[in-house]
């Protein structure tokens, strides 16, 4: 009986571990053990690239129904800010100030709620007062901004040059204290207006949660002393970063990426998606239409240039390590399994992509916050009755998604070239695994990334034994797709709506 019943508990991922069994047996003695070890680790490899831009996107869906079409670019920025940061810093410690000073501003909602609440404002002009306190926010934002040389701020990174034995900064020099304090300043007030018209002055029908606004107070009065802080260390922070050892600074970089894609994604939760959850249709296209965005962004800002970010020493030594024990002791280039010589820093990937799956689902199974976020999905208005800010746990919910995405592309940028392409390259496909998996479910993400990944690598295998297009391995993740969907329109472990 206990069999029974586990087998059907489990028998969607038990029946897709003995098809993968019985095609690895076939693959193994039709391919013979080194191309079959060498497409295999390939396939894992790819399958870790596509969790990280699935799980975020499953995650998000899962709890609060947003397709974000803008995925992708978040894989693109944690890319981008972890290579500017391991390479120089500059840019990103001239930009920190003004980006929390914004993000202050904005965390100002609960804060001005309950004397916004006690304005009496006549219904109809409620909503021009919200949007005039809108337009004034944006002119305020791009004064502050206004003659900022980001441009030359941003190509430090390419300037890093060495100084007596160590690696320094060849930086553009910072804007002046004297005139630059303003900036972060405008910023803040800009963001400030921008949570009053969140506030809804006039409207007294707007909950407000226990403790929300001295909690929001504490926030706020926290990224102000980060702002005085990020401003007194502009010039001298960058130096201090490259004179580090390499391997901390890489893991510094994997945190710094993961950090600006989820403070981008709070931004965009807090100022885009959350008017528009009554609007599907709406949530798609600006989500679309903010990818574009910052494409351009991107290419305005470093041009639209493929850039290698190097390795860091822990992979980089020269020679093959002979197995995985001695990789750890030598830190080389390539390792020896199963006879076959494989790049260290594939195999990094890999368990970043392991440890991002154990990770996410330790946090959504056993804390709080998965608890949380598990109830809301099921019944949001349950949650919502017993006192828990719903709103609040989507644009965390919306942050950890984008995180993980730019976690995923600071990991990968090492291994890929870091290029304005390169989130719409894995964007696709982790649309294309979240299908397979099912809607919101993230061990159905992981299984759907594995699939894929596999067939990508021995595609490209196939395809490349045969003398055939390169097209055959591409279609064939969306041969899986149709075959899975076929079988259950839900996915391999959604739910039927």
């Amino acid at each position: 009986m206990k069999i029974k019943a586990f087998w059907r508990d489990n028998n969607t991922l038990l029946s897709v571990a003995l098809i993968l069994l019985a095609l690895s047996i076939f693959g193994l003695f039709s391919m013979g053990l080194e191309p079959f070890v060498r497409t295999t680790l390939s396939g894992f490899t790819l399958s870790a690239l596509y969790f990280m831009v699935a799980a975020g996107l499953t995650l998000v869906f899962g709890l609060m129904d947003v397709l974000n079409f803008s995925q992708g670019s978040m894989l693109m920025i944690g890319a981008y800010a972890g290579w500017q940061f391991y390479t120089n810093p500059t840019f990103l410690f001239g930009l920190a100030p003004l980006v929390f000073a914004l993000m202050a501003g904005l965390m100002m909602m609960a804060v001005l709620h309950p004397l916004a609440a006690r304005w009496r404002i006549p219904e109809q002009w409620q909503s021009r007062l919200r949007a005039a306190l809108i337009v004034v926010a944006v002119v305020i934002g791009v004064l502050a901004v206004a003659g900022v040389d980001f441009r030359g701020l941003a190509s430090t990174a390419m300037v890093a040059t060495m100084v007596a034995g160590n690696p320094l900064a060849e930086a553009t020099p910072q804007e002046p204290l004297a005139s630059f304090w303003i900036r972060p300043l405008l910023l803040f007030l800009s963001g400030a207006l921008i949570a009053l018209a969140q506030a809804r002055p006039g409207d007294s029908t707007v909950v407000v949660y226990k403790d929300q606004s001295r909690r929001s107070g504490m926030l706020v009065g926290g990224l102000l002393v980060l702002v005085i802080v990020a401003t007194l260390v502009r010039e001298s922070g960058p130096l201090a970063v490259l004179t580090i050892n390499g391997n901390l600074r890489f893991v510094l970089a994997l945190i710094v990426g993961t950090l600006v894609g989820a403070g981008v994604g709070a931004v965009i939760e807090t100022t885009l998606i959350s008017p528009l959850y009554v609007r599907p249709l709406y949530q798609v296209i600006i989500t679309m239409g903010l990818a574009f965005v910052i494409s351009e962004l991107i290419q305005l800002l470093w041009d639209p240039l493929p850039y290698a970010m190097s390795r860091p020493p822990a992979f980089s030594q020269p020679g093959k390590a002979e197995n995985i024990w001695a990789f750890f002791r030598g830190g080389n280039t390539t390792v020896d399994i199963l006879g076959v010589t494989f790049p260290s820093y594939r195999l990094f990937i890999i368990a970043l992509g392991v440890l991002m799956f154990v990770g996410l689902t330790l946090v959504l199974k056993y804390t709080r916050l998965g608890m949380i976020i598990r109830a809301g999905v099921q019944d949001r208005e349950m949650v919502e009755a017993l006192g828990i800010n719903v709103k609040r746990v989507f644009t965390l919910v919306f942050a950890l998604g984008t995180g993980l995405a730019a976690l995923g592309g600071i990991g990968a940028a090492p291994f890929v070239p870091v290029e304005p392409v390169m989130g719409d390259r894995y964007l696709m496909q982790g649309f294309i695994t979240v299908v397979i998996g099912g809607m919101g479910s993230t061990t159905g993400a992981a299984v759907g990334a594995l699939l894929l990944g596999l067939a990508r690598a021995f595609g490209d295998y196939l395809a490349l034994k045969f003398s055939l297009s390169p097209a055959i391995s591409e279609a064939s993740t969306v041969i899986i797709m149709a075959i899975v969907l076929l079988a259950r329109p839900a996915g391999l472990l959604g739910r039927r709506e």
